[in-house]
């Protein structure tokens, strides 16, 4: 498996520059789940030039447990490539484009809706797979608190999570904001046809996508009554946001940033919450996985699979 730390399958390539001109910049389209990743790397690998854009992988087998969790197996030489997107795009891959422009893109999300939006689809993938579905409420306590603060954290910024368990929350925030204000594109998922507006000229690709991976398009294919945010309680609600603040307020201050002034985003104002109470929730959040794959019939043949949605044909949206 590839790492740029340790392969030298690509050479690094200092020639940024011919006949003078500026050298080509590279996107680096980093998805966070639920926030129309799917939508974007349809689109892409739909119409890029071959050889031009990459999705990246998790690494698989024991490797998966030692940074960076990116697997580049298969993926075109470097100075080829014009974009590479994934959930999986630690910074340390920076070092395979020396001296060309990095343009980093995000989606994110409030995190009651990506919450509940993250639950209809693992459901819905269950039932495709002829698996079993279990509460809204055993799939949040199996869920880390303020998960894409984390997930940023993690797969992008490459932290180690006993690293992640000693940060307080001021400083888990400070480094996701300082990381943010060097992108290229900030914005709520439901910009997602505003982004690949802005990468069409860049890449060669149309600037109207297909939405892809919908909530709609998974209904169509499996029974299952979605949850919706409305669905749940005033009080519940109130304790996705107090659980999840770093989410919240990161969500805040980027979803309508505009791209030309993505470096002035500021940092908010929070309270500084328990490490104790976060290490707590770690060291009970392993039970509730285990409850929650021992429910949806973890190990256990699977029947009655249905069919897995392939496409849609919704035009100018973004995948919930």
């Amino acid at each position: 498996m590839f790492s740029p730390v340790k392969d030298r399958k690509f050479a690094l390539h200092r020639s940024p520059c011919a006949n003078g001109e500026p050298a080509t910049p590279v996107h680096l389209l980093l998805h966070v789940p639920k926030c129309a990743g799917h939508t974007i790397h349809r689109h892409l690998s739909t119409y890029t030039a071959t050889g031009s854009y990459y999705r990246s992988r998790k690494r698989k087998g024991l490797s998966r447990f030692i940074l960076p969790w990116y697997d580049l197996n298969g993926m075109p030489h470097p100075q080829q490539l014009k974009a590479l997107g994934g959930h999986h795009i630690g910074t340390s891959i920076d070092r395979l484009f020396a001296d060309r422009p990095i343009r980093r893109s995000i989606l994110l999300r409030d995190p009651v809706s990506h919450a509940v939006s993250y639950y209809n689809f693992r459901m819905m993938r269950y039932l495709s797979q002829g698996l079993n579905t279990y509460s809204f409420d055993l799939a949040y306590r199996a869920r880390p608190k303020n998960f894409i603060t984390h997930f940023i954290l993690s797969n992008f910024l490459e932290i180690s999570w006993p690293r992640l368990l000693i940060l307080s929350a001021i400083e888990k925030y400070a480094l996701v904001n300082q990381f943010l204000s060097s992108f290229w594109f900030v914005g709520d998922y439901t910009r997602c046809g505003e982004l690949i507006e802005a990468l069409a000229p860049d890449l060669g690709v149309p600037a109207l996508a297909i939405s892809h991976n919908t909530q709609s398009e998974w209904e169509d294919c499996v029974q299952w009554t979605s949850l919706h945010v409305e669905d749940l309680s005033s009080r519940t609600l109130s304790q996705i946001r107090q659980d999840n603040e770093l989410d919240q307020l990161l969500w805040e201050g980027c979803c309508n940033v505009d791209r030309d002034v993505v470096d002035t985003i500021q940092p908010r104002e929070i309270c500084e919450t328990s490490r104790i109470k976060f290490i707590g929730s770690e060291l009970l959040r392993p039970l509730y996985q285990a409850k929650r794959r021992f429910q949806r019939g973890w190990g256990r043949p699977r029947t009655n699979a249905a069919r897995a949605p392939a496409t849609n044909t919704v035009a100018g949206g973004a995948g919930s």
